[in-house]
């Protein structure tokens, strides 16, 4: 979402200036040096004895800002966690509870993000500090957004400009006028879109908010070319990316402009141009790791490399987009359904607040018919009912407790990948009802014991969680992936010839080969050995699943036998 909420803002005021002063120009460069800004913030670890309540609660919301900004969400959500429960003050808590659905939503983990977003807002009527308002409101409308729950999302950009009674217009009012305007956009309602603009830019220009005046530009611009009128597109684009560019040269607008600029240039018939800043999309997405805007690069790659009849680099690039495009897909349906899951548990909270008032309003009842015997029948049943609906909301918690329990007894408890029961039983189901030949990996840790006896099991049990993340994210759907043992791992590939299960193989060697271990502070190599085993639907050769297992486990003997990290095929 374009309008990320304001930074901490300070002022001289506190028992200490220095230090007040020292934080101030923090919060400055945070922006333009997050990197610059987090080690200040080192430097500054020294003196928080000093720091009056204030301060310190200034300090923490700035370190976990500046690893926001730094992209390092999981080491900002574990921060967020480790400090939350000393902040009494209920302004610096709502502006926590921000940080840490904004850095779980970027985790992709959407139920925890829309539950702290709910805990916000629930707090929004008991916030005194305007910032801190803000910064609830703009968490919703951020995490609503990438919901695609644009109604709602509009309901809060709305309640924005209200914040500004005191000081109209106000820097709330610059944020609630391009939330409205960037959400009508999504929505595809450009007319009322554009209706805002020059309201939204001069709004936010008399504010000082030029940066965010510059994004509604941005945005406003890829409409113009999605629109059609590419020339104006161009002629007013390359200007903005150049000021974007001084500005900021992560931001995902910068991205999606030079998209624009390649499409235009493309529909105008000028490949070269098109190319040039096709490539610079491409590149940067790639490089930020942002699956939409990569897909949108790699299909307008696709279309480039097409017009100039390089059929080959064409299908490359359009291959690419269409695995992202399935990955969006697969990420937009986890969303919607945390969004209907925590959606159910508040109304779930709701139906038991009505439940409450109707039992006490059956308390009532039964005060007057105690004074009326000739009531007594209908006492009775309202009792009645009221057991009825208890116990039918009863049974309902143990059946959701019950899939719960299923679902843990069917994963490992470090890794949450399929334990040795499970994945045993899926394999041999898959075996028995296939319709085309099938494939089983499996692969082995190398010199996993030096790892634990060097660097202790904490480290062994991250490798092991590690390595599990990054084979899962190379495998099909459809893939078997589970714990068998210690440091031994199976994958069971079905509709898989052996030639699809080398290369899979192969993907996820190299996925483990190329495990940064440095984020433990200790540098050391990572390598698997695999052996491979493939059943074709012939009658001879392997006939049954413990005979494809034995043979994936002799492959990869002498995987080991052969000197390790690489794959072997039985034959």
């Amino acid at each position: 979402m374009l309008l990320i909420a304001f930074l901490p803002q300070y002022s001289q005021a506190g028992t200490d200036e220095k230090n007040d002063a020292l934080l101030k120009n923090v919060s400055r460069s945070l922006l333009n040096s997050p990197d610059e800004s987090l080690r200040k913030l080192d430097e500054l670890v020294l003196q928080q004895a000093t720091f009056s309540t204030e301060q310190k609660n200034k300090f923490l919301l700035l370190r976990a800002s500046a690893l926001g900004f730094l992209g390092k969400h999981r080491e900002r959500v574990e921060f967020v966690q480790s400090v939350i429960s000393d902040i009494s003050d209920i302004d610096y808590r709502a502006r926590f509870l921000y940080q840490l659905s904004d850095g779980y939503i970027n985790l992709g983990e959407y139920e925890n993000a829309l539950s702290y977003m709910n805990q916000s807002i629930v707090m929004l009527p008991g916030l005194k500090n305007k910032n801190a308002k803000i910064d609830v409101l703009q968490s919703a409308i951020t995490i609503l957004n990438s919901l695609r729950a644009y109604d709602e999302s509009m309901e809060y950009a709305r309640r924005l400009p209200e914040l500004d009674r005191d000081e109209i217009p106000g820097p709330a009012t610059c944020l609630g006028i391009g939330n409205q305007l960037e959400i009508n956009f999504l929505m595809g309602r450009s007319q009322k879109a554009n209706e805002l603009l020059n309201v939204a830019i001069t709004t936010c220009d008399a504010q000082g908010r030029f940066f965010i005046s510059l994004l509604i530009k941005t945005i406003a611009n890829i409409d113009v070319i999605e629109s059609g009128n590419y020339a104006l597109g161009i002629k007013a684009g390359i200007p903005l990316l150049e000021e974007l560019k001084k500005n900021s040269q992560s931001s995902g607008y910068l991205i999606q402009l030079e998209t624009a600029l390649a499409k235009a240039y493309l529909k105008m018939g000028n490949t070269q141009q098109a190319e040039s800043y096709g490539l610079l999309a491409y590149a940067r997405a790639k490089k930020e790791n942002v699956v939409l805007l990569l897909e949108k690069a790699s299909e307008i790659m696709a279309d480039i490399k097409r017009s100039q009849g390089q059929y080959f680099s064409a299908l490359e690039y359009a291959d690419t987009a269409l695995t992202l495009k399935n990955k969006l897909l697969d990420q937009q349906l986890q969303k919607n359904l945390a969004y209907q899951r925590v959606k159910f548990e508040i109304q779930d909270k709701a139906n038991q607040m009505v439940l409450l008032e109707q039992k006490n309003k059956i308390l009532d009842v039964e005060k007057k018919l105690e004074k009326k015997s000739n009531q007594n029948l209908l006492l009775i049943i309202a009792l009645v009912l009221c057991f009825i609906c208890v116990l039918g909301l009863w049974l309902w918690k143990v059946i959701r407790q019950k899939n719960i329990f299923q679902r843990h007894a069917e994963l490992d408890g470090l890794t949450q990948i399929s334990n040795r029961s499970h994945f045993m039983s899926s394999a041999e189901a898959g075996v028995k009802y296939r319709t085309s030949a099938v494939s089983l990996i499996m692969f082995d840790m190398d010199f996993f014991k030096n790892v634990n006896d060097s660097f202790g099991h904490p480290t062994g049990d991250w490798v092991l969680k590690t390595v599990s993340q990054a084979v899962a994210g190379v495998l099909r759907k459809g893939d078997v992936f589970g714990r068998i043992g210690g440091e031994e791992f199976a994958i069971f590939l079905p509709a898989a010839e052996q030639e699809i299960g080398l290369q899979l193989a192969e993907r996820c060697r190299h996925a483990i080969a190329t495990i940064d271990t440095e984020s433990r502070g200790i540098h050391f190599p990572l390598s698997a050995s695999f052996g491979l085993a493939t059943m074709t639907m012939n009658t001879t050769g392997i006939t049954n699943f413990q005979e494809l297992m034995q043979a994936a486990d002799k492959a990869l003997y002498q995987s080991k036998a052969d000197g390790r990290n690489r794959v072997s095929v039985f034959s």
